[in-house]
C-alpha cells in the first residue's frame, strides 16, 4: 500500500514546492527604485533621460495607448509570436502601492514583468495563467553558487526533470556561465535576455534575424497595426527585461541562494511542511513594502502577526557594472563563490535561513562555530516594536556580513537568535533553538535589499548599455536628391560613433565594448504628409496645412487630420555588413535605401541607425543612436534673368527701356545707346542669359549638385535631409542650419554678346544660410507638448523652403544688395515647364 502511494506523495510534494521568493509587490518597488537609480529613467522618475531619448522613445505615446505585448512560443523550427494584454492582477499590485503606473508605460512594463515572473498554477492567491498556462516558473528561481545548482528536492525528478538555474532561465540558455550565448531552442521560458533583445530589435526595426539574413515580418500588414506592433515588442522588451530583474533579485533572497524550498504545502501535522514552511521573511519584507500593519504567516502557523509600518531601506549602495550578465549573478560559481561579487554570492555566504540555521552543516559560510560571533542577551521586543510583557531572555548572534565588491564587511550585524522563543516571539519551548526573528529579517533586509536594487539597476544599465552617436558626413547632409526626380532618397550617409561606455570584470579591469562582425540598419521614422504633391502646391508648410491647429488634432494627439497621418512609419535600409566599429571609433557609414525609398512627403522625421551583432561579450546585442533630423528641406534656385536690378529694384528689360531716370543708373553707361533717341540698352547689354550652377555646402571643389543651361524662367530644387534645430522654445540652437555656396555661371552656349561686360555678374550672391525645415511634435515635458511647424513661401508663384533667384546686376550693386524682387516679379506660367523643376546632377556619393 505504501508502495502505491509513493507516486502520489512526490507528485504532491513537487506540485507544493512552487516557492516563490519576494513577494510580488515587494518585486515591483525594487524595480521600481532601480529604475529610479537606473540610467534609463534616473531620480526624477519622468521618462526624458539621455538614455530614452537615444532609444527614440521621447515622443508622444512611444508604447501606444493599449496594454498589448507579445509572447514568443517556441517551435522545433523556431517561434512564433502571440499578442497577449496586461492583466488587472499586475495593476492592482501597482495599486497597492500608490504608484501611478499610467502615466510611466517604460518603467510600468518593467515592473509588470518583475510581478509576472511569480506566475504558476498554485499561487494563493492565484495568478493569471494567460501566459505559457501550467508552467510552473518558481521552480526555477533558485541558484546555489556554493554548489552551481538549481533548486533540488527529494522526489523533484519525478515531476520536473528538468529544473533549470535561475541564471540560466533569465539568459535563456542551458549553461550561462559556460555558453552564456547560445540561447537554449526551443526553450519553456519565453521572457529571457534573448526574448528581450529580440523583442527591442523588432520595436526598432520590424526585422528579425534568420541566421545571416534578416526579414520583415510585417510583410502585408497595414500602417496602423505595424506601429501597434512596434509600440508593443518594445512592451515586451520592457516585460522581458522585467522577468530578468525579478530573477536576479531573488539572488537577494538567501533561502534561494541556499537551496530551501519554502511552499507552505504538505504541512500534515500543521507543525512542518514537507514543502518547505511559508517564508516568513517574505511575508514580512511584503506587508513593510506595502506599508500594512500586518501579515498572515500562512503554512504551517497560520499565525496573524501584527507589525509597526516601517518603509524599507532601498538603497544607497554601488551600481555595478559588470561586463558579462553572469556576474550579477556570480562571478565565481563553485567553492570560489565564497569570495564572488555577485548577488547570489553575497546572500549566500552572508545570511543564514529558517532550515539551514547555525549548526547547520550544509554550508561553510556563515560559520555555525559560536566563537565566531558576538552573543548579546535581550528581551526580545515583540513584532509591532512593542515591549515584551515577558522577560525570558534571547540570545543574538552578531557577526560581519562580507562584501567582496566593496572589499568591506558590514560589521555587529544580527545574524541569528538562539533561545526558547519561537521565531514569532509568540510562545516558548525548550530545547532552545536557532531561529529567526524580525530583529534578524530587518537586519537582512536592510543589506539585502540596497544591494537588490544595485544590481537590478546594473543589469537595466549592461542591458541598454549600446551607444551610438550619430553625425553628419563632411558633405553636410545625411540624403540629398532631385527634386525633378519625386523618387525620394535612395541613400544615407552618416559618420557613426562608438559611444558605448567601459563595463569592468570582477577584478575592476575595463571590458571595451566593441563592434565586431555585425550588421547596421538605418531607420528613417516618419508621419506622412497627407497633402504633398510634388509641385508643393500643397504640403504640411503650405495652405491650407501652414497652421499647426489644422496639422494636429489638439484633443487627440495620436489622431490624423487632413494634413498629417497620426499613424508614425518606419523605413529601413538594407543592412550593412562587414563594419566594425571599436569602443570611441567612427566612420562614414552608407545605406541604401533604394528598394524602399524615404519619401519626401513627410513630417516628424528622425533617424536611428540600430547595431545588431557582437558588443563586449553579448554576442547578439542590439545598439541603437536616435536623432532628429529636418524634415525634406528644399533649396530652389530660379533663373530670373528677365529681371534687372538697378537701386533697390528689380525690372524688366522693358521697363528699364521706357524710363530714362532708369537708363541712367545702368552701369557701366555705356551699355545705353543715348544716340538715337529714345535711349534704350544696347543688345548685348544685360540680356537674359542661361547659367551653369555649382552648389555646394562647403568645398565648392566637391559640389554636391551642378546644372548645366539652366534657362532663364526655369528653375532647380534640390532636397535634402540634415540636422534639426535643438530645442523647442528660444533660444534654439542653431545647430541644423546648413551654409550653401552656389557658384553662377554664365552657360557656355549663350551667344557671345550676352557675355558683353557682365563677367558672369548673377544677384544674389552666395552663401546661403539656410535653416532646417522643421514640421515636428516634440515632448518638452510631462505636461508639455509643443508642435513647431515651418511655413512654405512663394517666389514667382511658386511654392518652396529656401528659395532664391538670379537677376541681372544692372547697376555693379555689391554682392548682397537687396531689392523687391521677391514681390514684383511676376509668377512663372502655371502648369508648364517653367514650373517644373530643371534636372540636376547629385554628387555620385548620394546616388
Amino acid at each position: 500500500m505504501i508502495a502505491r502511494r509513493l507516486p502520489l506523495f512526490f507528485a504532491t510534494l513537487i506540485f507544493a514546492v512552487h516557492a516563490i521568493a519576494y513577494e510580488q509587490a515587494t518585486h515591483a518597488l525594487i524595480t521600481r527604485n532601480a529604475l529610479l537609480q537606473s540610467n534609463l529613467i534616473g531620480a526624477s522618475g519622468e521618462e526624458f533621460s539621455p538614455l530614452v531619448s537615444s532609444l527614440g522613445l521621447d515622443s508622444y505615446l512611444p508604447l501606444g495607448s493599449s496594454e498589448y505585448y507579445f509572447e514568443f512560443i517556441g517551435t522545433l523550427v523556431g517561434s512564433n509570436s502571440y499578442q497577449r494584454k496586461a492583466q488587472p492582477y499586475e495593476k492592482t499590485i501597482l495599486d497597492n502601492l500608490k504608484l501611478k503606473w499610467m502615466q510611466t508605460p517604460i518603467q510600468t512594463w518593467v515592473m509588470f514583468g518583475a510581478i509576472r515572473e511569480d506566475d504558476n498554477p498554485s499561487e494563493d492567491p492565484p495568478t493569471p495563467q494567460d501566459v505559457e498556462t501550467g508552467l510552473s516558473r518558481p521552480l526555477h528561481h533558485f541558484f546555489d553558487p556554493y554548489f552551481n545548482k538549481p533548486l533540488s528536492a527529494a522526489g523533484l525528478d519525478a515531476i520536473e526533470n528538468d529544473v533549470r538555474k535561475n541564471v540560466d532561465w533569465a539568459i535563456g540558455t542551458k549553461d550561462s556561465f559556460n555558453a552564456s550565448n547560445t540561447p537554449e531552442s526551443p526553450r519553456r521560458n519565453r521572457f529571457t535576455v534573448f526574448d528581450a533583445r529580440e523583442s527591442m530589435f523588432r520595436a526598432l526595426t520590424l526585422m528579425t534575424s534568420s541566421g545571416s539574413s534578416y526579414s520583415d515580418i510585417s510583410t502585408g500588414i497595414d500602417a496602423t497595426m505595424k506601429q501597434q506592433w512596434r509600440q508593443a515588442y518594445w512592451a515586451t522588451a520592457f516585460r522581458a527585461l522585467g522577468d530578468v530583474l525579478h530573477l536576479n533579485q531573488d539572488m537577494a533572497q538567501p533561502q534561494h541562494t541556499r537551496n530551501e524550498p519554502h511552499s507552505g504545502k504538505l504541512c500534515p501535522l500543521n507543525k512542518i511542511c514537507l514543502a518547505g514552511h511559508t517564508s516568513i521573511y517574505e511575508k514580512y519584507i511584503n506587508a513593510r513594502a506595502l506599508e500594512e500593519k500586518g501579515f498572515n504567516s500562512l503554512s504551517p502557523f497560520r499565525l496573524p502577526v501584527t507589525i509597526s509600518i516601517s518603509p524599507l531601506a532601498l538603497g544607497p549602495y554601488p551600481i555595478p557594472a559588470f561586463a558579462k550578465y553572469t556576474d550579477y549573478w556570480s562571478t565565481s560559481p563553485g567553492p570560489n563563490s565564497l569570495t564572488g561579487k555577485g548577488l547570489a554570492d553575497y546572500s549566500n555566504r552572508g545570511f543564514f535561513t529558517a532550515a539551514k540555521n547555525l549548526g547547520s552543516t550544509a554550508y561553510l559560510l556563515p560559520s555555525s562555530n559560536p566563537a565566531n560571533y558576538t552573543i548579546r542577551s535581550t528581551v526580545p521586543k515583540l513584532w509591532d516594536g512593542s515591549a515584551s510583557t515577558d522577560s525570558t531572555p534571547a540570545y543574538v548572534y552578531y557577526g560581519d556580513v562580507p562584501d567582496t565588491y566593496q572589499q568591506n564587511s558590514a560589521s555587529n550585524i544580527p545574524l541569528t537568535t538562539y533561545g526558547m522563543w519561537d521565531q514569532f516571539l509568540s510562545s516558548k519551548s525548550l530545547p532552545n533553538k536557532y531561529t529567526l526573528n524580525r530583529l534578524n529579517y530587518d537586519a537582512m533586509a536592510d543589506l539585502l535589499l540596497p544591494r537588490a536594487v544595485a544590481y537590478s539597476a546594473g543589469l537595466i544599465n549592461f542591458f541598454f548599455r549600446g551607444r551610438l552617436d550619430i553625425t553628419l558626413p563632411d558633405e553636410g547632409v545625411f540624403a540629398l536628391a532631385d527634386h525633378a526626380m519625386d523618387d525620394g532618397f535612395t541613400l544615407l550617409r552618416a559618420k557613426i560613433r562608438n559611444t558605448t561606455p567601459a563595463f569592468a570584470d570582477p577584478q575592476g579591469q575595463s571590458q571595451s565594448q566593441n563592434m565586431n562582425g555585425g550588421a547596421f540598419f538605418a531607420v528613417i521614422r516618419y508621419h506622412k504628409d497627407k497633402k504633398y504633391v510634388e509641385t508643393l502646391d500643397t504640403a504640411v508648410g503650405a495652405a491650407p496645412c501652414d497652421d499647426y491647429s489644422v496639422v494636429l488634432n489638439v484633443a487627440k494627439l495620436d489622431a490624423s487630420t487632413d494634413c498629417r497621418d497620426g499613424v508614425e512609419q518606419i523605413i529601413v535600409s538594407q543592412p550593412v555588413f562587414g563594419e566594425s566599429l571599436d569602443a570611441g571609433g567612427q566612420k562614414l557609414v552608407e545605406f541604401d535605401f533604394a528598394n524602399s525609398p524615404i519619401p519626401f512627403g513627410m513630417t516628424d522625421v528622425v533617424l536611428q541607425i540600430v547595431y545588431r551583432g557582437p558588443l563586449g561579450s553579448e554576442s547578439d546585442a542590439v545598439a541603437v543612436g536616435t536623432l532628429d533630423v529636418s524634415e525634406p528641406t528644399y533649396f530652389t534656385y530660379q533663373n530670373a534673368s528677365d529681371y534687372i536690378h538697378l537701386g533697390e529694384h528689380v525690372y524688366t528689360r522693358g521697363e528699364v527701356n521706357a524710363d530714362p531716370a532708369l537708363l541712367a543708373l545702368v552701369q557701366p553707361q555705356y551699355c545705353v545707346d543715348y544716340r538715337q533717341p529714345p535711349p534704350h540698352l544696347i543688345d548685348g547689354c544685360l540680356e537674359q542669359f542661361a547659367l551653369d550652377l555649382t552648389v555646394s555646402f562647403g568645398d565648392l571643389a566637391k559640389p554636391i549638385a551642378q546644372v548645366i543651361g539652366l534657362p532663364n524662367r526655369r528653375l532647380i530644387r534640390f532636397v535634402y535631409l540634415a540636422l534639426a534645430d535643438e530645442g523647442f522654445n528660444p533660444p534654439v540652437a542653431k545647430k541644423g542650419t546648413r551654409r550653401v555656396k552656389v557658384t553662377a555661371r554664365r552657360h557656355a552656349g549663350t551667344a557671345a554678346k550676352a557675355l558683353l561686360y557682365q563677367e558672369g555678374t548673377c544677384l544674389p550672391l552666395d552663401p546661403f544660410d539656410i535653416p532646417p525645415r522643421i514640421s515636428q511634435m516634440t515632448v518638452i515635458s510631462p505636461t508639455q507638448i509643443g508642435y513647431h511647424l515651418d511655413q512654405l513661401g512663394k517666389l514667382r508663384g511658386v511654392n518652396g523652403w529656401y528659395s532664391v533667384s538670379c537677376v541681372v546686376n544692372g547697376d555693379n550693386a555689391s554682392p548682397g544688395a537687396t531689392d523687391d524682387r521677391n514681390r514684383v516679379m511676376t509668377p512663372l506660367t502655371p502648369m508648364s515647364p517653367e514650373v517644373e523643376p530643371f534636372a540636376i546632377t547629385i554628387m555620385p556619393e548620394y546616388l
